[in-house]
C-alpha cells in the first residue's frame, strides 16, 4: 500500500477536484452549444393563417398570401433555403382562395416586381381545411 503525506494527500485531492471541474465545464459548454444551433433552426411551426390570392393579372404579380389583418406576403422561392433545403412552396400547389397555414422570414435584401405586399420566404406551408358549415 502507498502511503502519502498529508500535502501529497492535499495536492492529489486538489488535482482530482479541478479535473472534476474541468469535467463538468466541457459537459456543460457542450450541453449549452447544442441547445444554442438547435434555437437558430428555422421554425417548423406554421401558425400564421393566410388565404392564397391570384394576383396575375396585375404586372409582375402571381400568387400572393393575403393575413387575415390585411397584410399581403409575396414569397420569394430560392434554389435552396438558408438550410440548404428546397422551399416549401415549390412543390406546394397553390389555387386562388385557398386557406393555408405558413410561417416565414422577412426579406429586405429583394427587390419585387409585384409590389403590392413585403417580400418573404416561406419557411413552412400547410394547407387549412375550410370549416365544415353546419346550419
Amino acid at each position: 500500500m502507498l502511503k502519502l503525506s498529508a500535502r501529497q494527500k492535499r495536492e492529489f485531492y486538489s488535482v482530482s477536484n479541478l479535473l472534476l471541474h474541468l469535467a463538468i465545464f466541457i459537459i456543460l459548454l457542450l450541453t449549452l452549444n447544442s441547445c444554442a444551433q438547435a434555437e437558430e433552426l428555422p421554425e417548423a411551426d406554421c401558425g400564421t393563417l393566410a388565404t392564397v390570392k391570384n394576383l396575375t393579372g396585375l404586372d409582375g404579380c402571381g400568387f400572393v398570401l393575403e393575413l387575415d389583418n390585411g397584410t399581403r406576403l409575396e414569397s420569394y422561392i430560392p434554389a435552396q433555403n438558408t438550410n440548404g433545403q428546397t422551399s416549401p412552396l415549390q412543390n406546394f400547389p397553390l389555387t386562388d382562395g385557398q386557406r393555408v397555414s405558413v410561417s416565414y422570414q422577412v426579406r429586405q435584401d429583394i427587390g419585387s416586381y409585384c409590389m403590392v405586399g413585403t417580400i418573404v420566404e416561406i419557411t413552412c406551408i400547410e394547407t387549412v381545411a375550410a370549416p365544415s358549415e353546419n346550419t
